[in-house]
């Protein structure tokens, strides 16, 4: 797949067949999160595969109070990828300058791990709707890490069509924010 059509044709998924996703297929999402670039090339990343059902049951009830209806359709996922992240030295160096760059490498990870589950025919949804301290107790995590998102994975049972994007002109400016002329 043609890598422009990869990122046109990736959609949130919230409904998934019954079929398992098979572990060599799991195998290659995790290398792409594994040569993900990060700042100082921390590498802060840390997945949880959750293929239990009982254990993505409770997952997708994690929300916050009054709102566990949002993620609720997670229950249907043959598995739940856990992103969690541990803040490494350059990133408490740059905390003190006002940059959360732990973040941004999560998220960079995270967009290898989706991006190559769309190019194996899988459907994914990220999700930042969630109680940590429910996520911690569930998965055991360490609290030397932060749970950065919770993504479902299994095989589409939907098709989402592609929601309205805006124009290529309201996304960026030249050389200053004010800057109207368009032309690159």
């Amino acid at each position: 797949m043609d890598f422009f059509e990869l990122i046109r044709d990736r959609r949130s998924i919230r409904k998934f067949t019954d079929k398992e996703v098979e572990p060599e297929k799991i195998y290659m999402i995790l290398e792409a999160v594994r040569i993900a670039p990060s700042s100082s090339n921390s590498q802060p990343w840390y997945v949880i595969v959750v293929r239990d059902k009982k254990q993505i049951a409770a997952l997708s009830k994690s929300a916050m109070p009054g709102s566990r209806f949002v993620i609720s359709w997670m229950a249907g996922a043959p598995l739940v990828f856990v992103l969690c992240v541990r803040r490494k030295f350059t990133h408490k160096f740059s905390s003190s300058f006002g940059h959360q760059n732990v973040w941004l490498d999560a998220g960079i990870a995270g967009q290898h791990l989706v991006l190559a589950a769309h190019a194996l025919g899988l459907g994914t949804c990220w999700i930042g709707w969630f109680t940590e301290k429910k996520i911690r107790e569930l998965i055991e995590l360490p609290v030397k890490y932060h749970v950065a998102a919770l993504i479902p994975c299994g095989y589409p049972a939907e098709t989402p069509k592609a929601r309205p994007r805006k124009s290529l002109e309201d996304v960026y400016s030249l050389e200053t924010f004010s800057d109207s002329n368009k032309k690159i």
